[in-house]
């Protein structure tokens, strides 16, 4: 394929806008990292397929996503799920239709590769919509506001085929759809599988990466593997300045191989540092990444998914003796100061705000200049979106993190937490003022939990973050494994930014030897009805409430009171830091803080769980 070749005014041509509907629910929809590259991966090479189809039999010029030295970009990790082409006059709705049919028949071709038969047809994947606009219309601009007209009208219209159907059990990940019986890959060759109950979808999902010709990179890092990723860093860092992390790592990977044959492969990260000549370096880099963790040693758990009699001596004590070689190992990293082992990764979204006013040549956002719609400026958007696709996995990777799909509109990434919020910021930076502002969802997460579930709590946290005024917005929060948490919405805007305010319980620069105590989040709570007193109508209803200024200083009193001040290097304490460092910090507590508040206890519980989590 050709890059965008140039507008020959005397040809016209008809303006197709081929859509994929439904992909965030079939990419959320997945129980591990795996499933999600590879959802992921199936909806960029259905893309491909239409791009290639459109572009090879129907000889269109495609405006939408950008065609490079004769290559998709983002084929692999990100490609935006809309193609917008222009073909010859009068051909516009056959070529769409058969872009359509031939998307089809790919996803049936896969589903026969990995069940090695034909399956009964999804309802309700691959949907494929579609818009023509005649030539005859009008030049480009009038076409793209008709297209979008008509794509506002499709989305009401629904298809109602009956669907094949048998009384079988739901699908776990998609109770929409009814399980089918694994394929013959899974009884043979992948057991931990079998018990499973998917529909057809979701197998090929699970298997497409090896089943499939056109599926590829069967590795995909864990959210054990991302969450413990900072610390295993740290122990391979130290390996040979220290014999007792060798002999930590030893302990553990032999009680890891009593347990049994384990089900979960894992690949090392690439980024960690390697050990030359160590077997229990490589492994620690690998497989090791769910063992470090002392809580993963738990008897009833390992007992099922091992399949072993937990009331056997010889297993108890395996089980036991891990846990012990976990908990010697995070206390040898204290030793030299290496950060806590967080059990918590982050959910990274983002999206470009109102992007369809953007193509339409609407204004987005008072500081962006509205585009002019023709066929030019769309296929140098379109090439932007690129460059920023490929910026945003350049981020993500320096942040120890790794990209489901990065579209340059769109972006979905699993970051460790530690390095979560300055990855969110880092994307951020990689949108240029001629693209509409963007807004976050940022999910910290247990690597234990279901990832489903953060997955939809991070889109939430997106849908917030557009809720508020303007948009470009940072919605954050958290998830416990106990089932605590809290979020909140902060503008991009604010003076400090939210990723700085954020870290008020973790100062740096010249603070960086104060410690503030979370204990200041009770005493907050206790005198919030008092200390919210920016309000005011609240103020003349509530004489208990405190006025402003007296409020900030009673809130830079209880910072200093949980203040604990190190020592400069002339081990002489610098008590006017401890006065610098609370007038910051009351002023980081009031910009987390929505308009007529000085606090917001979700927010202080946000900045407290970074400091004990993602420090």
């Amino acid at each position: 394929m050709s890059g965008h070749a140039p507008r020959d005014p005397s040809d016209p041509r008809d303006l197709v806008v081929v859509a994929l509907s439904g992909v965030q629910r079939f990419i959320t929809e997945s129980r591990t990292t795996a499933d999600l590259r590879s959802a992921s991966q199936i909806v960029a090479h259905l893309a491909v397929k239409a791009v290639r189809h459109l572009h090879d039999t129907h000889k269109a010029r495609i405006v939408f996503p950008s065609l490079s030295e004769g290559r998709v970009r983002g084929a692999d990790d990100g490609m935006p799920n809309r193609i917008v082409a222009l073909v010859p006059t009068g051909q516009g709705p056959d070529a769409a239709s058969a872009t359509s049919e031939h998307l089809t028949e790919v996803w049936e071709g896969w589903v026969a590769e990995v069940f090695g038969q034909p399956m009964h047809s999804v309802p309700g994947w691959p949907v494929v919509q579609w818009v023509s606009v005649p030539a005859a219309v009008g030049p480009y601009p009038d076409q793209w506001r008709e297209a979008q007209r008509a794509l506002a009208e499709r989305k009401t219209v629904r298809d109602f085929a009956q669907p094949w159907d048998e009384p079988e059990e739901l699908c776990t990940l998609s109770p929409r759809w009814r399980s089918v019986s694994p394929p013959d890959a899974v009884e043979k060759r992948r057991k931990h599988m079998a018990g499973e109950n998917l529909a057809v979808a979701n197998w090929v999902k699970r298997l497409w990466h090896r089943e499939t010709c056109t599926g590829r990179s069967p590795g995909f890092a864990s959210t054990n593997a991302l969450a413990s990723a900072p610390y295993r860093a740290e122990v391979l860092r130290l390996w040979e300045e220290d014999a007792d992390i060798a002999d930590a790592v030893g302990d553990l990977r032999l009680c890891a191989e009593e347990l049994g044959d384990d089900p979960v492969s894992e690949l090392p990260l690439e980024r960690l540092p390697r050990v030359a000549d160590s077997e229990e370096a490589d492994w620690v880099r690998g497989r090791g990444s769910r063992w470090v963790f002392p809580a993963s040693w738990h008897l009833d758990a390992l007992a099922r998914e091992f399949e072993r009699d937990r009331a056997d001596p010889a297993f108890a004590r395996t089980v036991h003796e891990g846990w012990e070689a976990a908990s010697r190992l995070v206390e040898i990293m204290a030793r030299h100061k290496v950060d806590p082992l967080s059990p918590h990764l982050a959910v990274l979204v983002q999206d470009l705000d109102s992007m369809g006013r953007h193509l339409s040549g609407r204004r987005t956002h008072p500081d962006r200049e509205p585009l002019e719609v023709d066929e030019e400026s769309h296929s140098d958007i379109s090439r932007l979106l690129s460059q920023v696709a490929a910026d945003q996995r350049a981020a993500i990777d320096a942040a120890g993190g790794v990209v489901v799909y990065a579209g340059g509109d769109d972006l979905l990434a699993l970051v460790p937490a530690a390095t979560a919020l300055e990855a969110a910021r880092a994307c951020q930076e990689t949108i240029p003022p001629s693209l509409p502002t963007a807004s976050t969802g940022l999910l910290f997460f247990h690597h234990g939990s279901s990832l489903g579930q953060a997955l939809g709590r991070s889109r939430d946290l997106l849908d917030l973050a557009k809720e508020r005024p303007g948009k470009y917005a940072l919605g954050v929060g958290f998830v416990r494994h106990s089932g605590a948490h809290a979020h909140c919405v902060l503008p991009w805007s604010a003076d400090p930014a939210p990723d700085e305010a954020l870290r008020v319980f973790l100062p740096g620069g010249k603070y960086a030897r104060i410690r503030l105590s979370p204990r200041l989040l009770g005493d907050l709570a206790a005198e919030a009805p008092h200390l919210d007193g920016g309000d005011a109508e609240l103020r003349t209803r509530d004489q208990d409430v405190l006025p402003p200024a007296v409020a900030r200083a009673e809130i830079r009193r209880l910072i200093l009171r949980h203040t604990v001040l190190g020592s400069d290097a002339e081990n002489r304490p610098v008590e006017a830091d401890r006065e610098g460092f609370a007038r910051r910090a009351a002023a980081h507590l009031e910009h987390l803080s929505p308009e007529g508040r000085l606090v917001d206890e979700d927010a202080v519980r946000i900045a407290l769980f970074l400091r004990q989590e993602a420090s």
